[in-house]
């Protein structure tokens, strides 16, 4: 019986064709299922090892849940590791095309925060800094998608200076549109890597928020501090300490550096209401140093110092007049020394007001305990 049945099923015109096309697609399913479970068990993995499994399970969903996804690059020297690391951490989770897919990556990095290394302690040293070529590491978060830079107040291990402060930034690329994550969706995964490497580290501190994140604004994106704003180091100076009034588009000159021993500032301004015809321009400088700096800043302006006490008058006939005054003090509970100039047409202006422009130049740092050590002409 069981014959005569088979012979009837092979000899049916559709049934033994039906068969074989259902088998078929029961072997590429249960195919897919087995392909689609290693891929899903892969891609997990990737996840718990990227970035030293600092990555949030919520980054899941940042990633082509159809893509197979590979590890590239990853590298966590995070915490107690010898020597401080230029590259704390990194990682790139990428995919590539497969049967006409799109490929793509997501990455992200931290990097600590490292002073420029200075030719000099002098204000035009200093401020010649800020126009240092940094190494690619050290300005990738510039063009990313998005950054944070965190602080970290007890400093990071293994660095002969301290560093308290660390970036991390992340990119999405892919060749879909789809594909590519906006500043917003990547905030979780920066705070994550961020607190993972402030717990490493033994920062202290409040915590990275998600709300913390956000691209860099488009005037600091090629590293410059141009933009309609004074630079950061210079925002304590008003124009009217010098009678001087806001400087317009095309007037602008400042340059500023703000670092973990030092912060200097030079600005030019426009007189209100010039008194000649070389009276045009009135231009303040101040410099402040910290910890390992003020041996060498007190090295640096030697003879200037010493010639303090005995206060010189101005030397008449000059076409300008710089005053600078020098001062001690307690800023944000670090020994500070500071020097701040005044330069002007007049004489008579630049001894009136180099007092007031010293005060203001301390009171917006927050400094205590000044004793102004006096004053020498230029």
């Amino acid at each position: 019986m069981a014959a005569s049945a088979w012979e009837r099923f092979i000899g049916h015109r559709v049934l033994p064709k039906a068969a074989v096309v259902v088998l078929a697609a029961v072997l590429v399913a249960g195919f897919l299922l087995v392909r689609s479970e290693r891929r899903d068990d892969r891609n997990a993995e990737v996840l718990r090892t990227a970035c030293g499994g600092a990555l949030p399970r919520a980054t899941r969903g940042l990633l082509p849940g159809d893509e197979t996804w590979e590890l590239y690059g990853d590298l966590d020297l995070t915490g107690p590791s010898g020597h401080g690391p230029r590259t704390l951490l990194r990682c790139s989770v990428g995919w590539d095309a497969f049967w006409g897919s799109a490929s793509g990556s997501l990455e992200l990095a931290a990097v600590p925060v490292l002073d420029v290394p200075l030719s000099g302690v002098r204000l035009g040293d200093v401020l010649s800094a800020r126009t240092a070529k940094e190494p690619d590491r050290a300005t990738a978060y510039r063009t990313a998608t998005t950054q944070v830079t965190a602080d970290c107040p007890a400093g990071l291990p293994g660095y002969p200076r301290p560093v308290t402060r660390f970036r991390v930034h992340a990119s999405s690329w892919s060749d879909d549109p789809e594909h590519v994550r906006t500043a917003e969706e990547l905030s979780d995964a920066v705070a994550a890597v961020a607190n993972h490497v402030r717990d490493r580290g033994g920062c202290g501190g409040p915590a990275v928020e998600p709300s913390d994140v956000r691209p860099l604004p488009r005037s600091e994106e090629n590293g410059s501090e141009e933009s309609d704003e004074a630079p950061p180091a210079c925002r304590w100076f008003r124009p009217e300490l010098l009678d001087a009034k806001e400087p317009g588009p095309d007037e602008r000159d400042g340059r500023g550096v703000t670092g973990e021993d030092v912060d200097a500032c030079s600005q030019r301004v426009p007189r209100a209401k010039p008194a000649n015809r070389l009276d045009h321009f009135a231009q303040v400088g101040s410099v402040s140093w910290r910890g390992p700096l003020l041996p060498e800043a007190r090295t640096a302006y030697g003879a200037e110092l010493t010639a303090l006490s005995r206060a010189p008058e101005p030397v008449g006939g000059e076409q300008s007049y710089t005053l600078a005054v020098w001062a001690e003090s307690s800023c944000s509970g670090a020994r500070t020394l500071s020097r701040v100039t005044v330069t002007t047409a007049a004489a008579s202006l630049a001894a009136s007001r180099a007092d007031r422009v010293l005060d203001a130049y301390l009171t917006s740092s927050g400094c205590r305990a000044v004793k102004v050590l006096g004053k020498v002409w230029k």
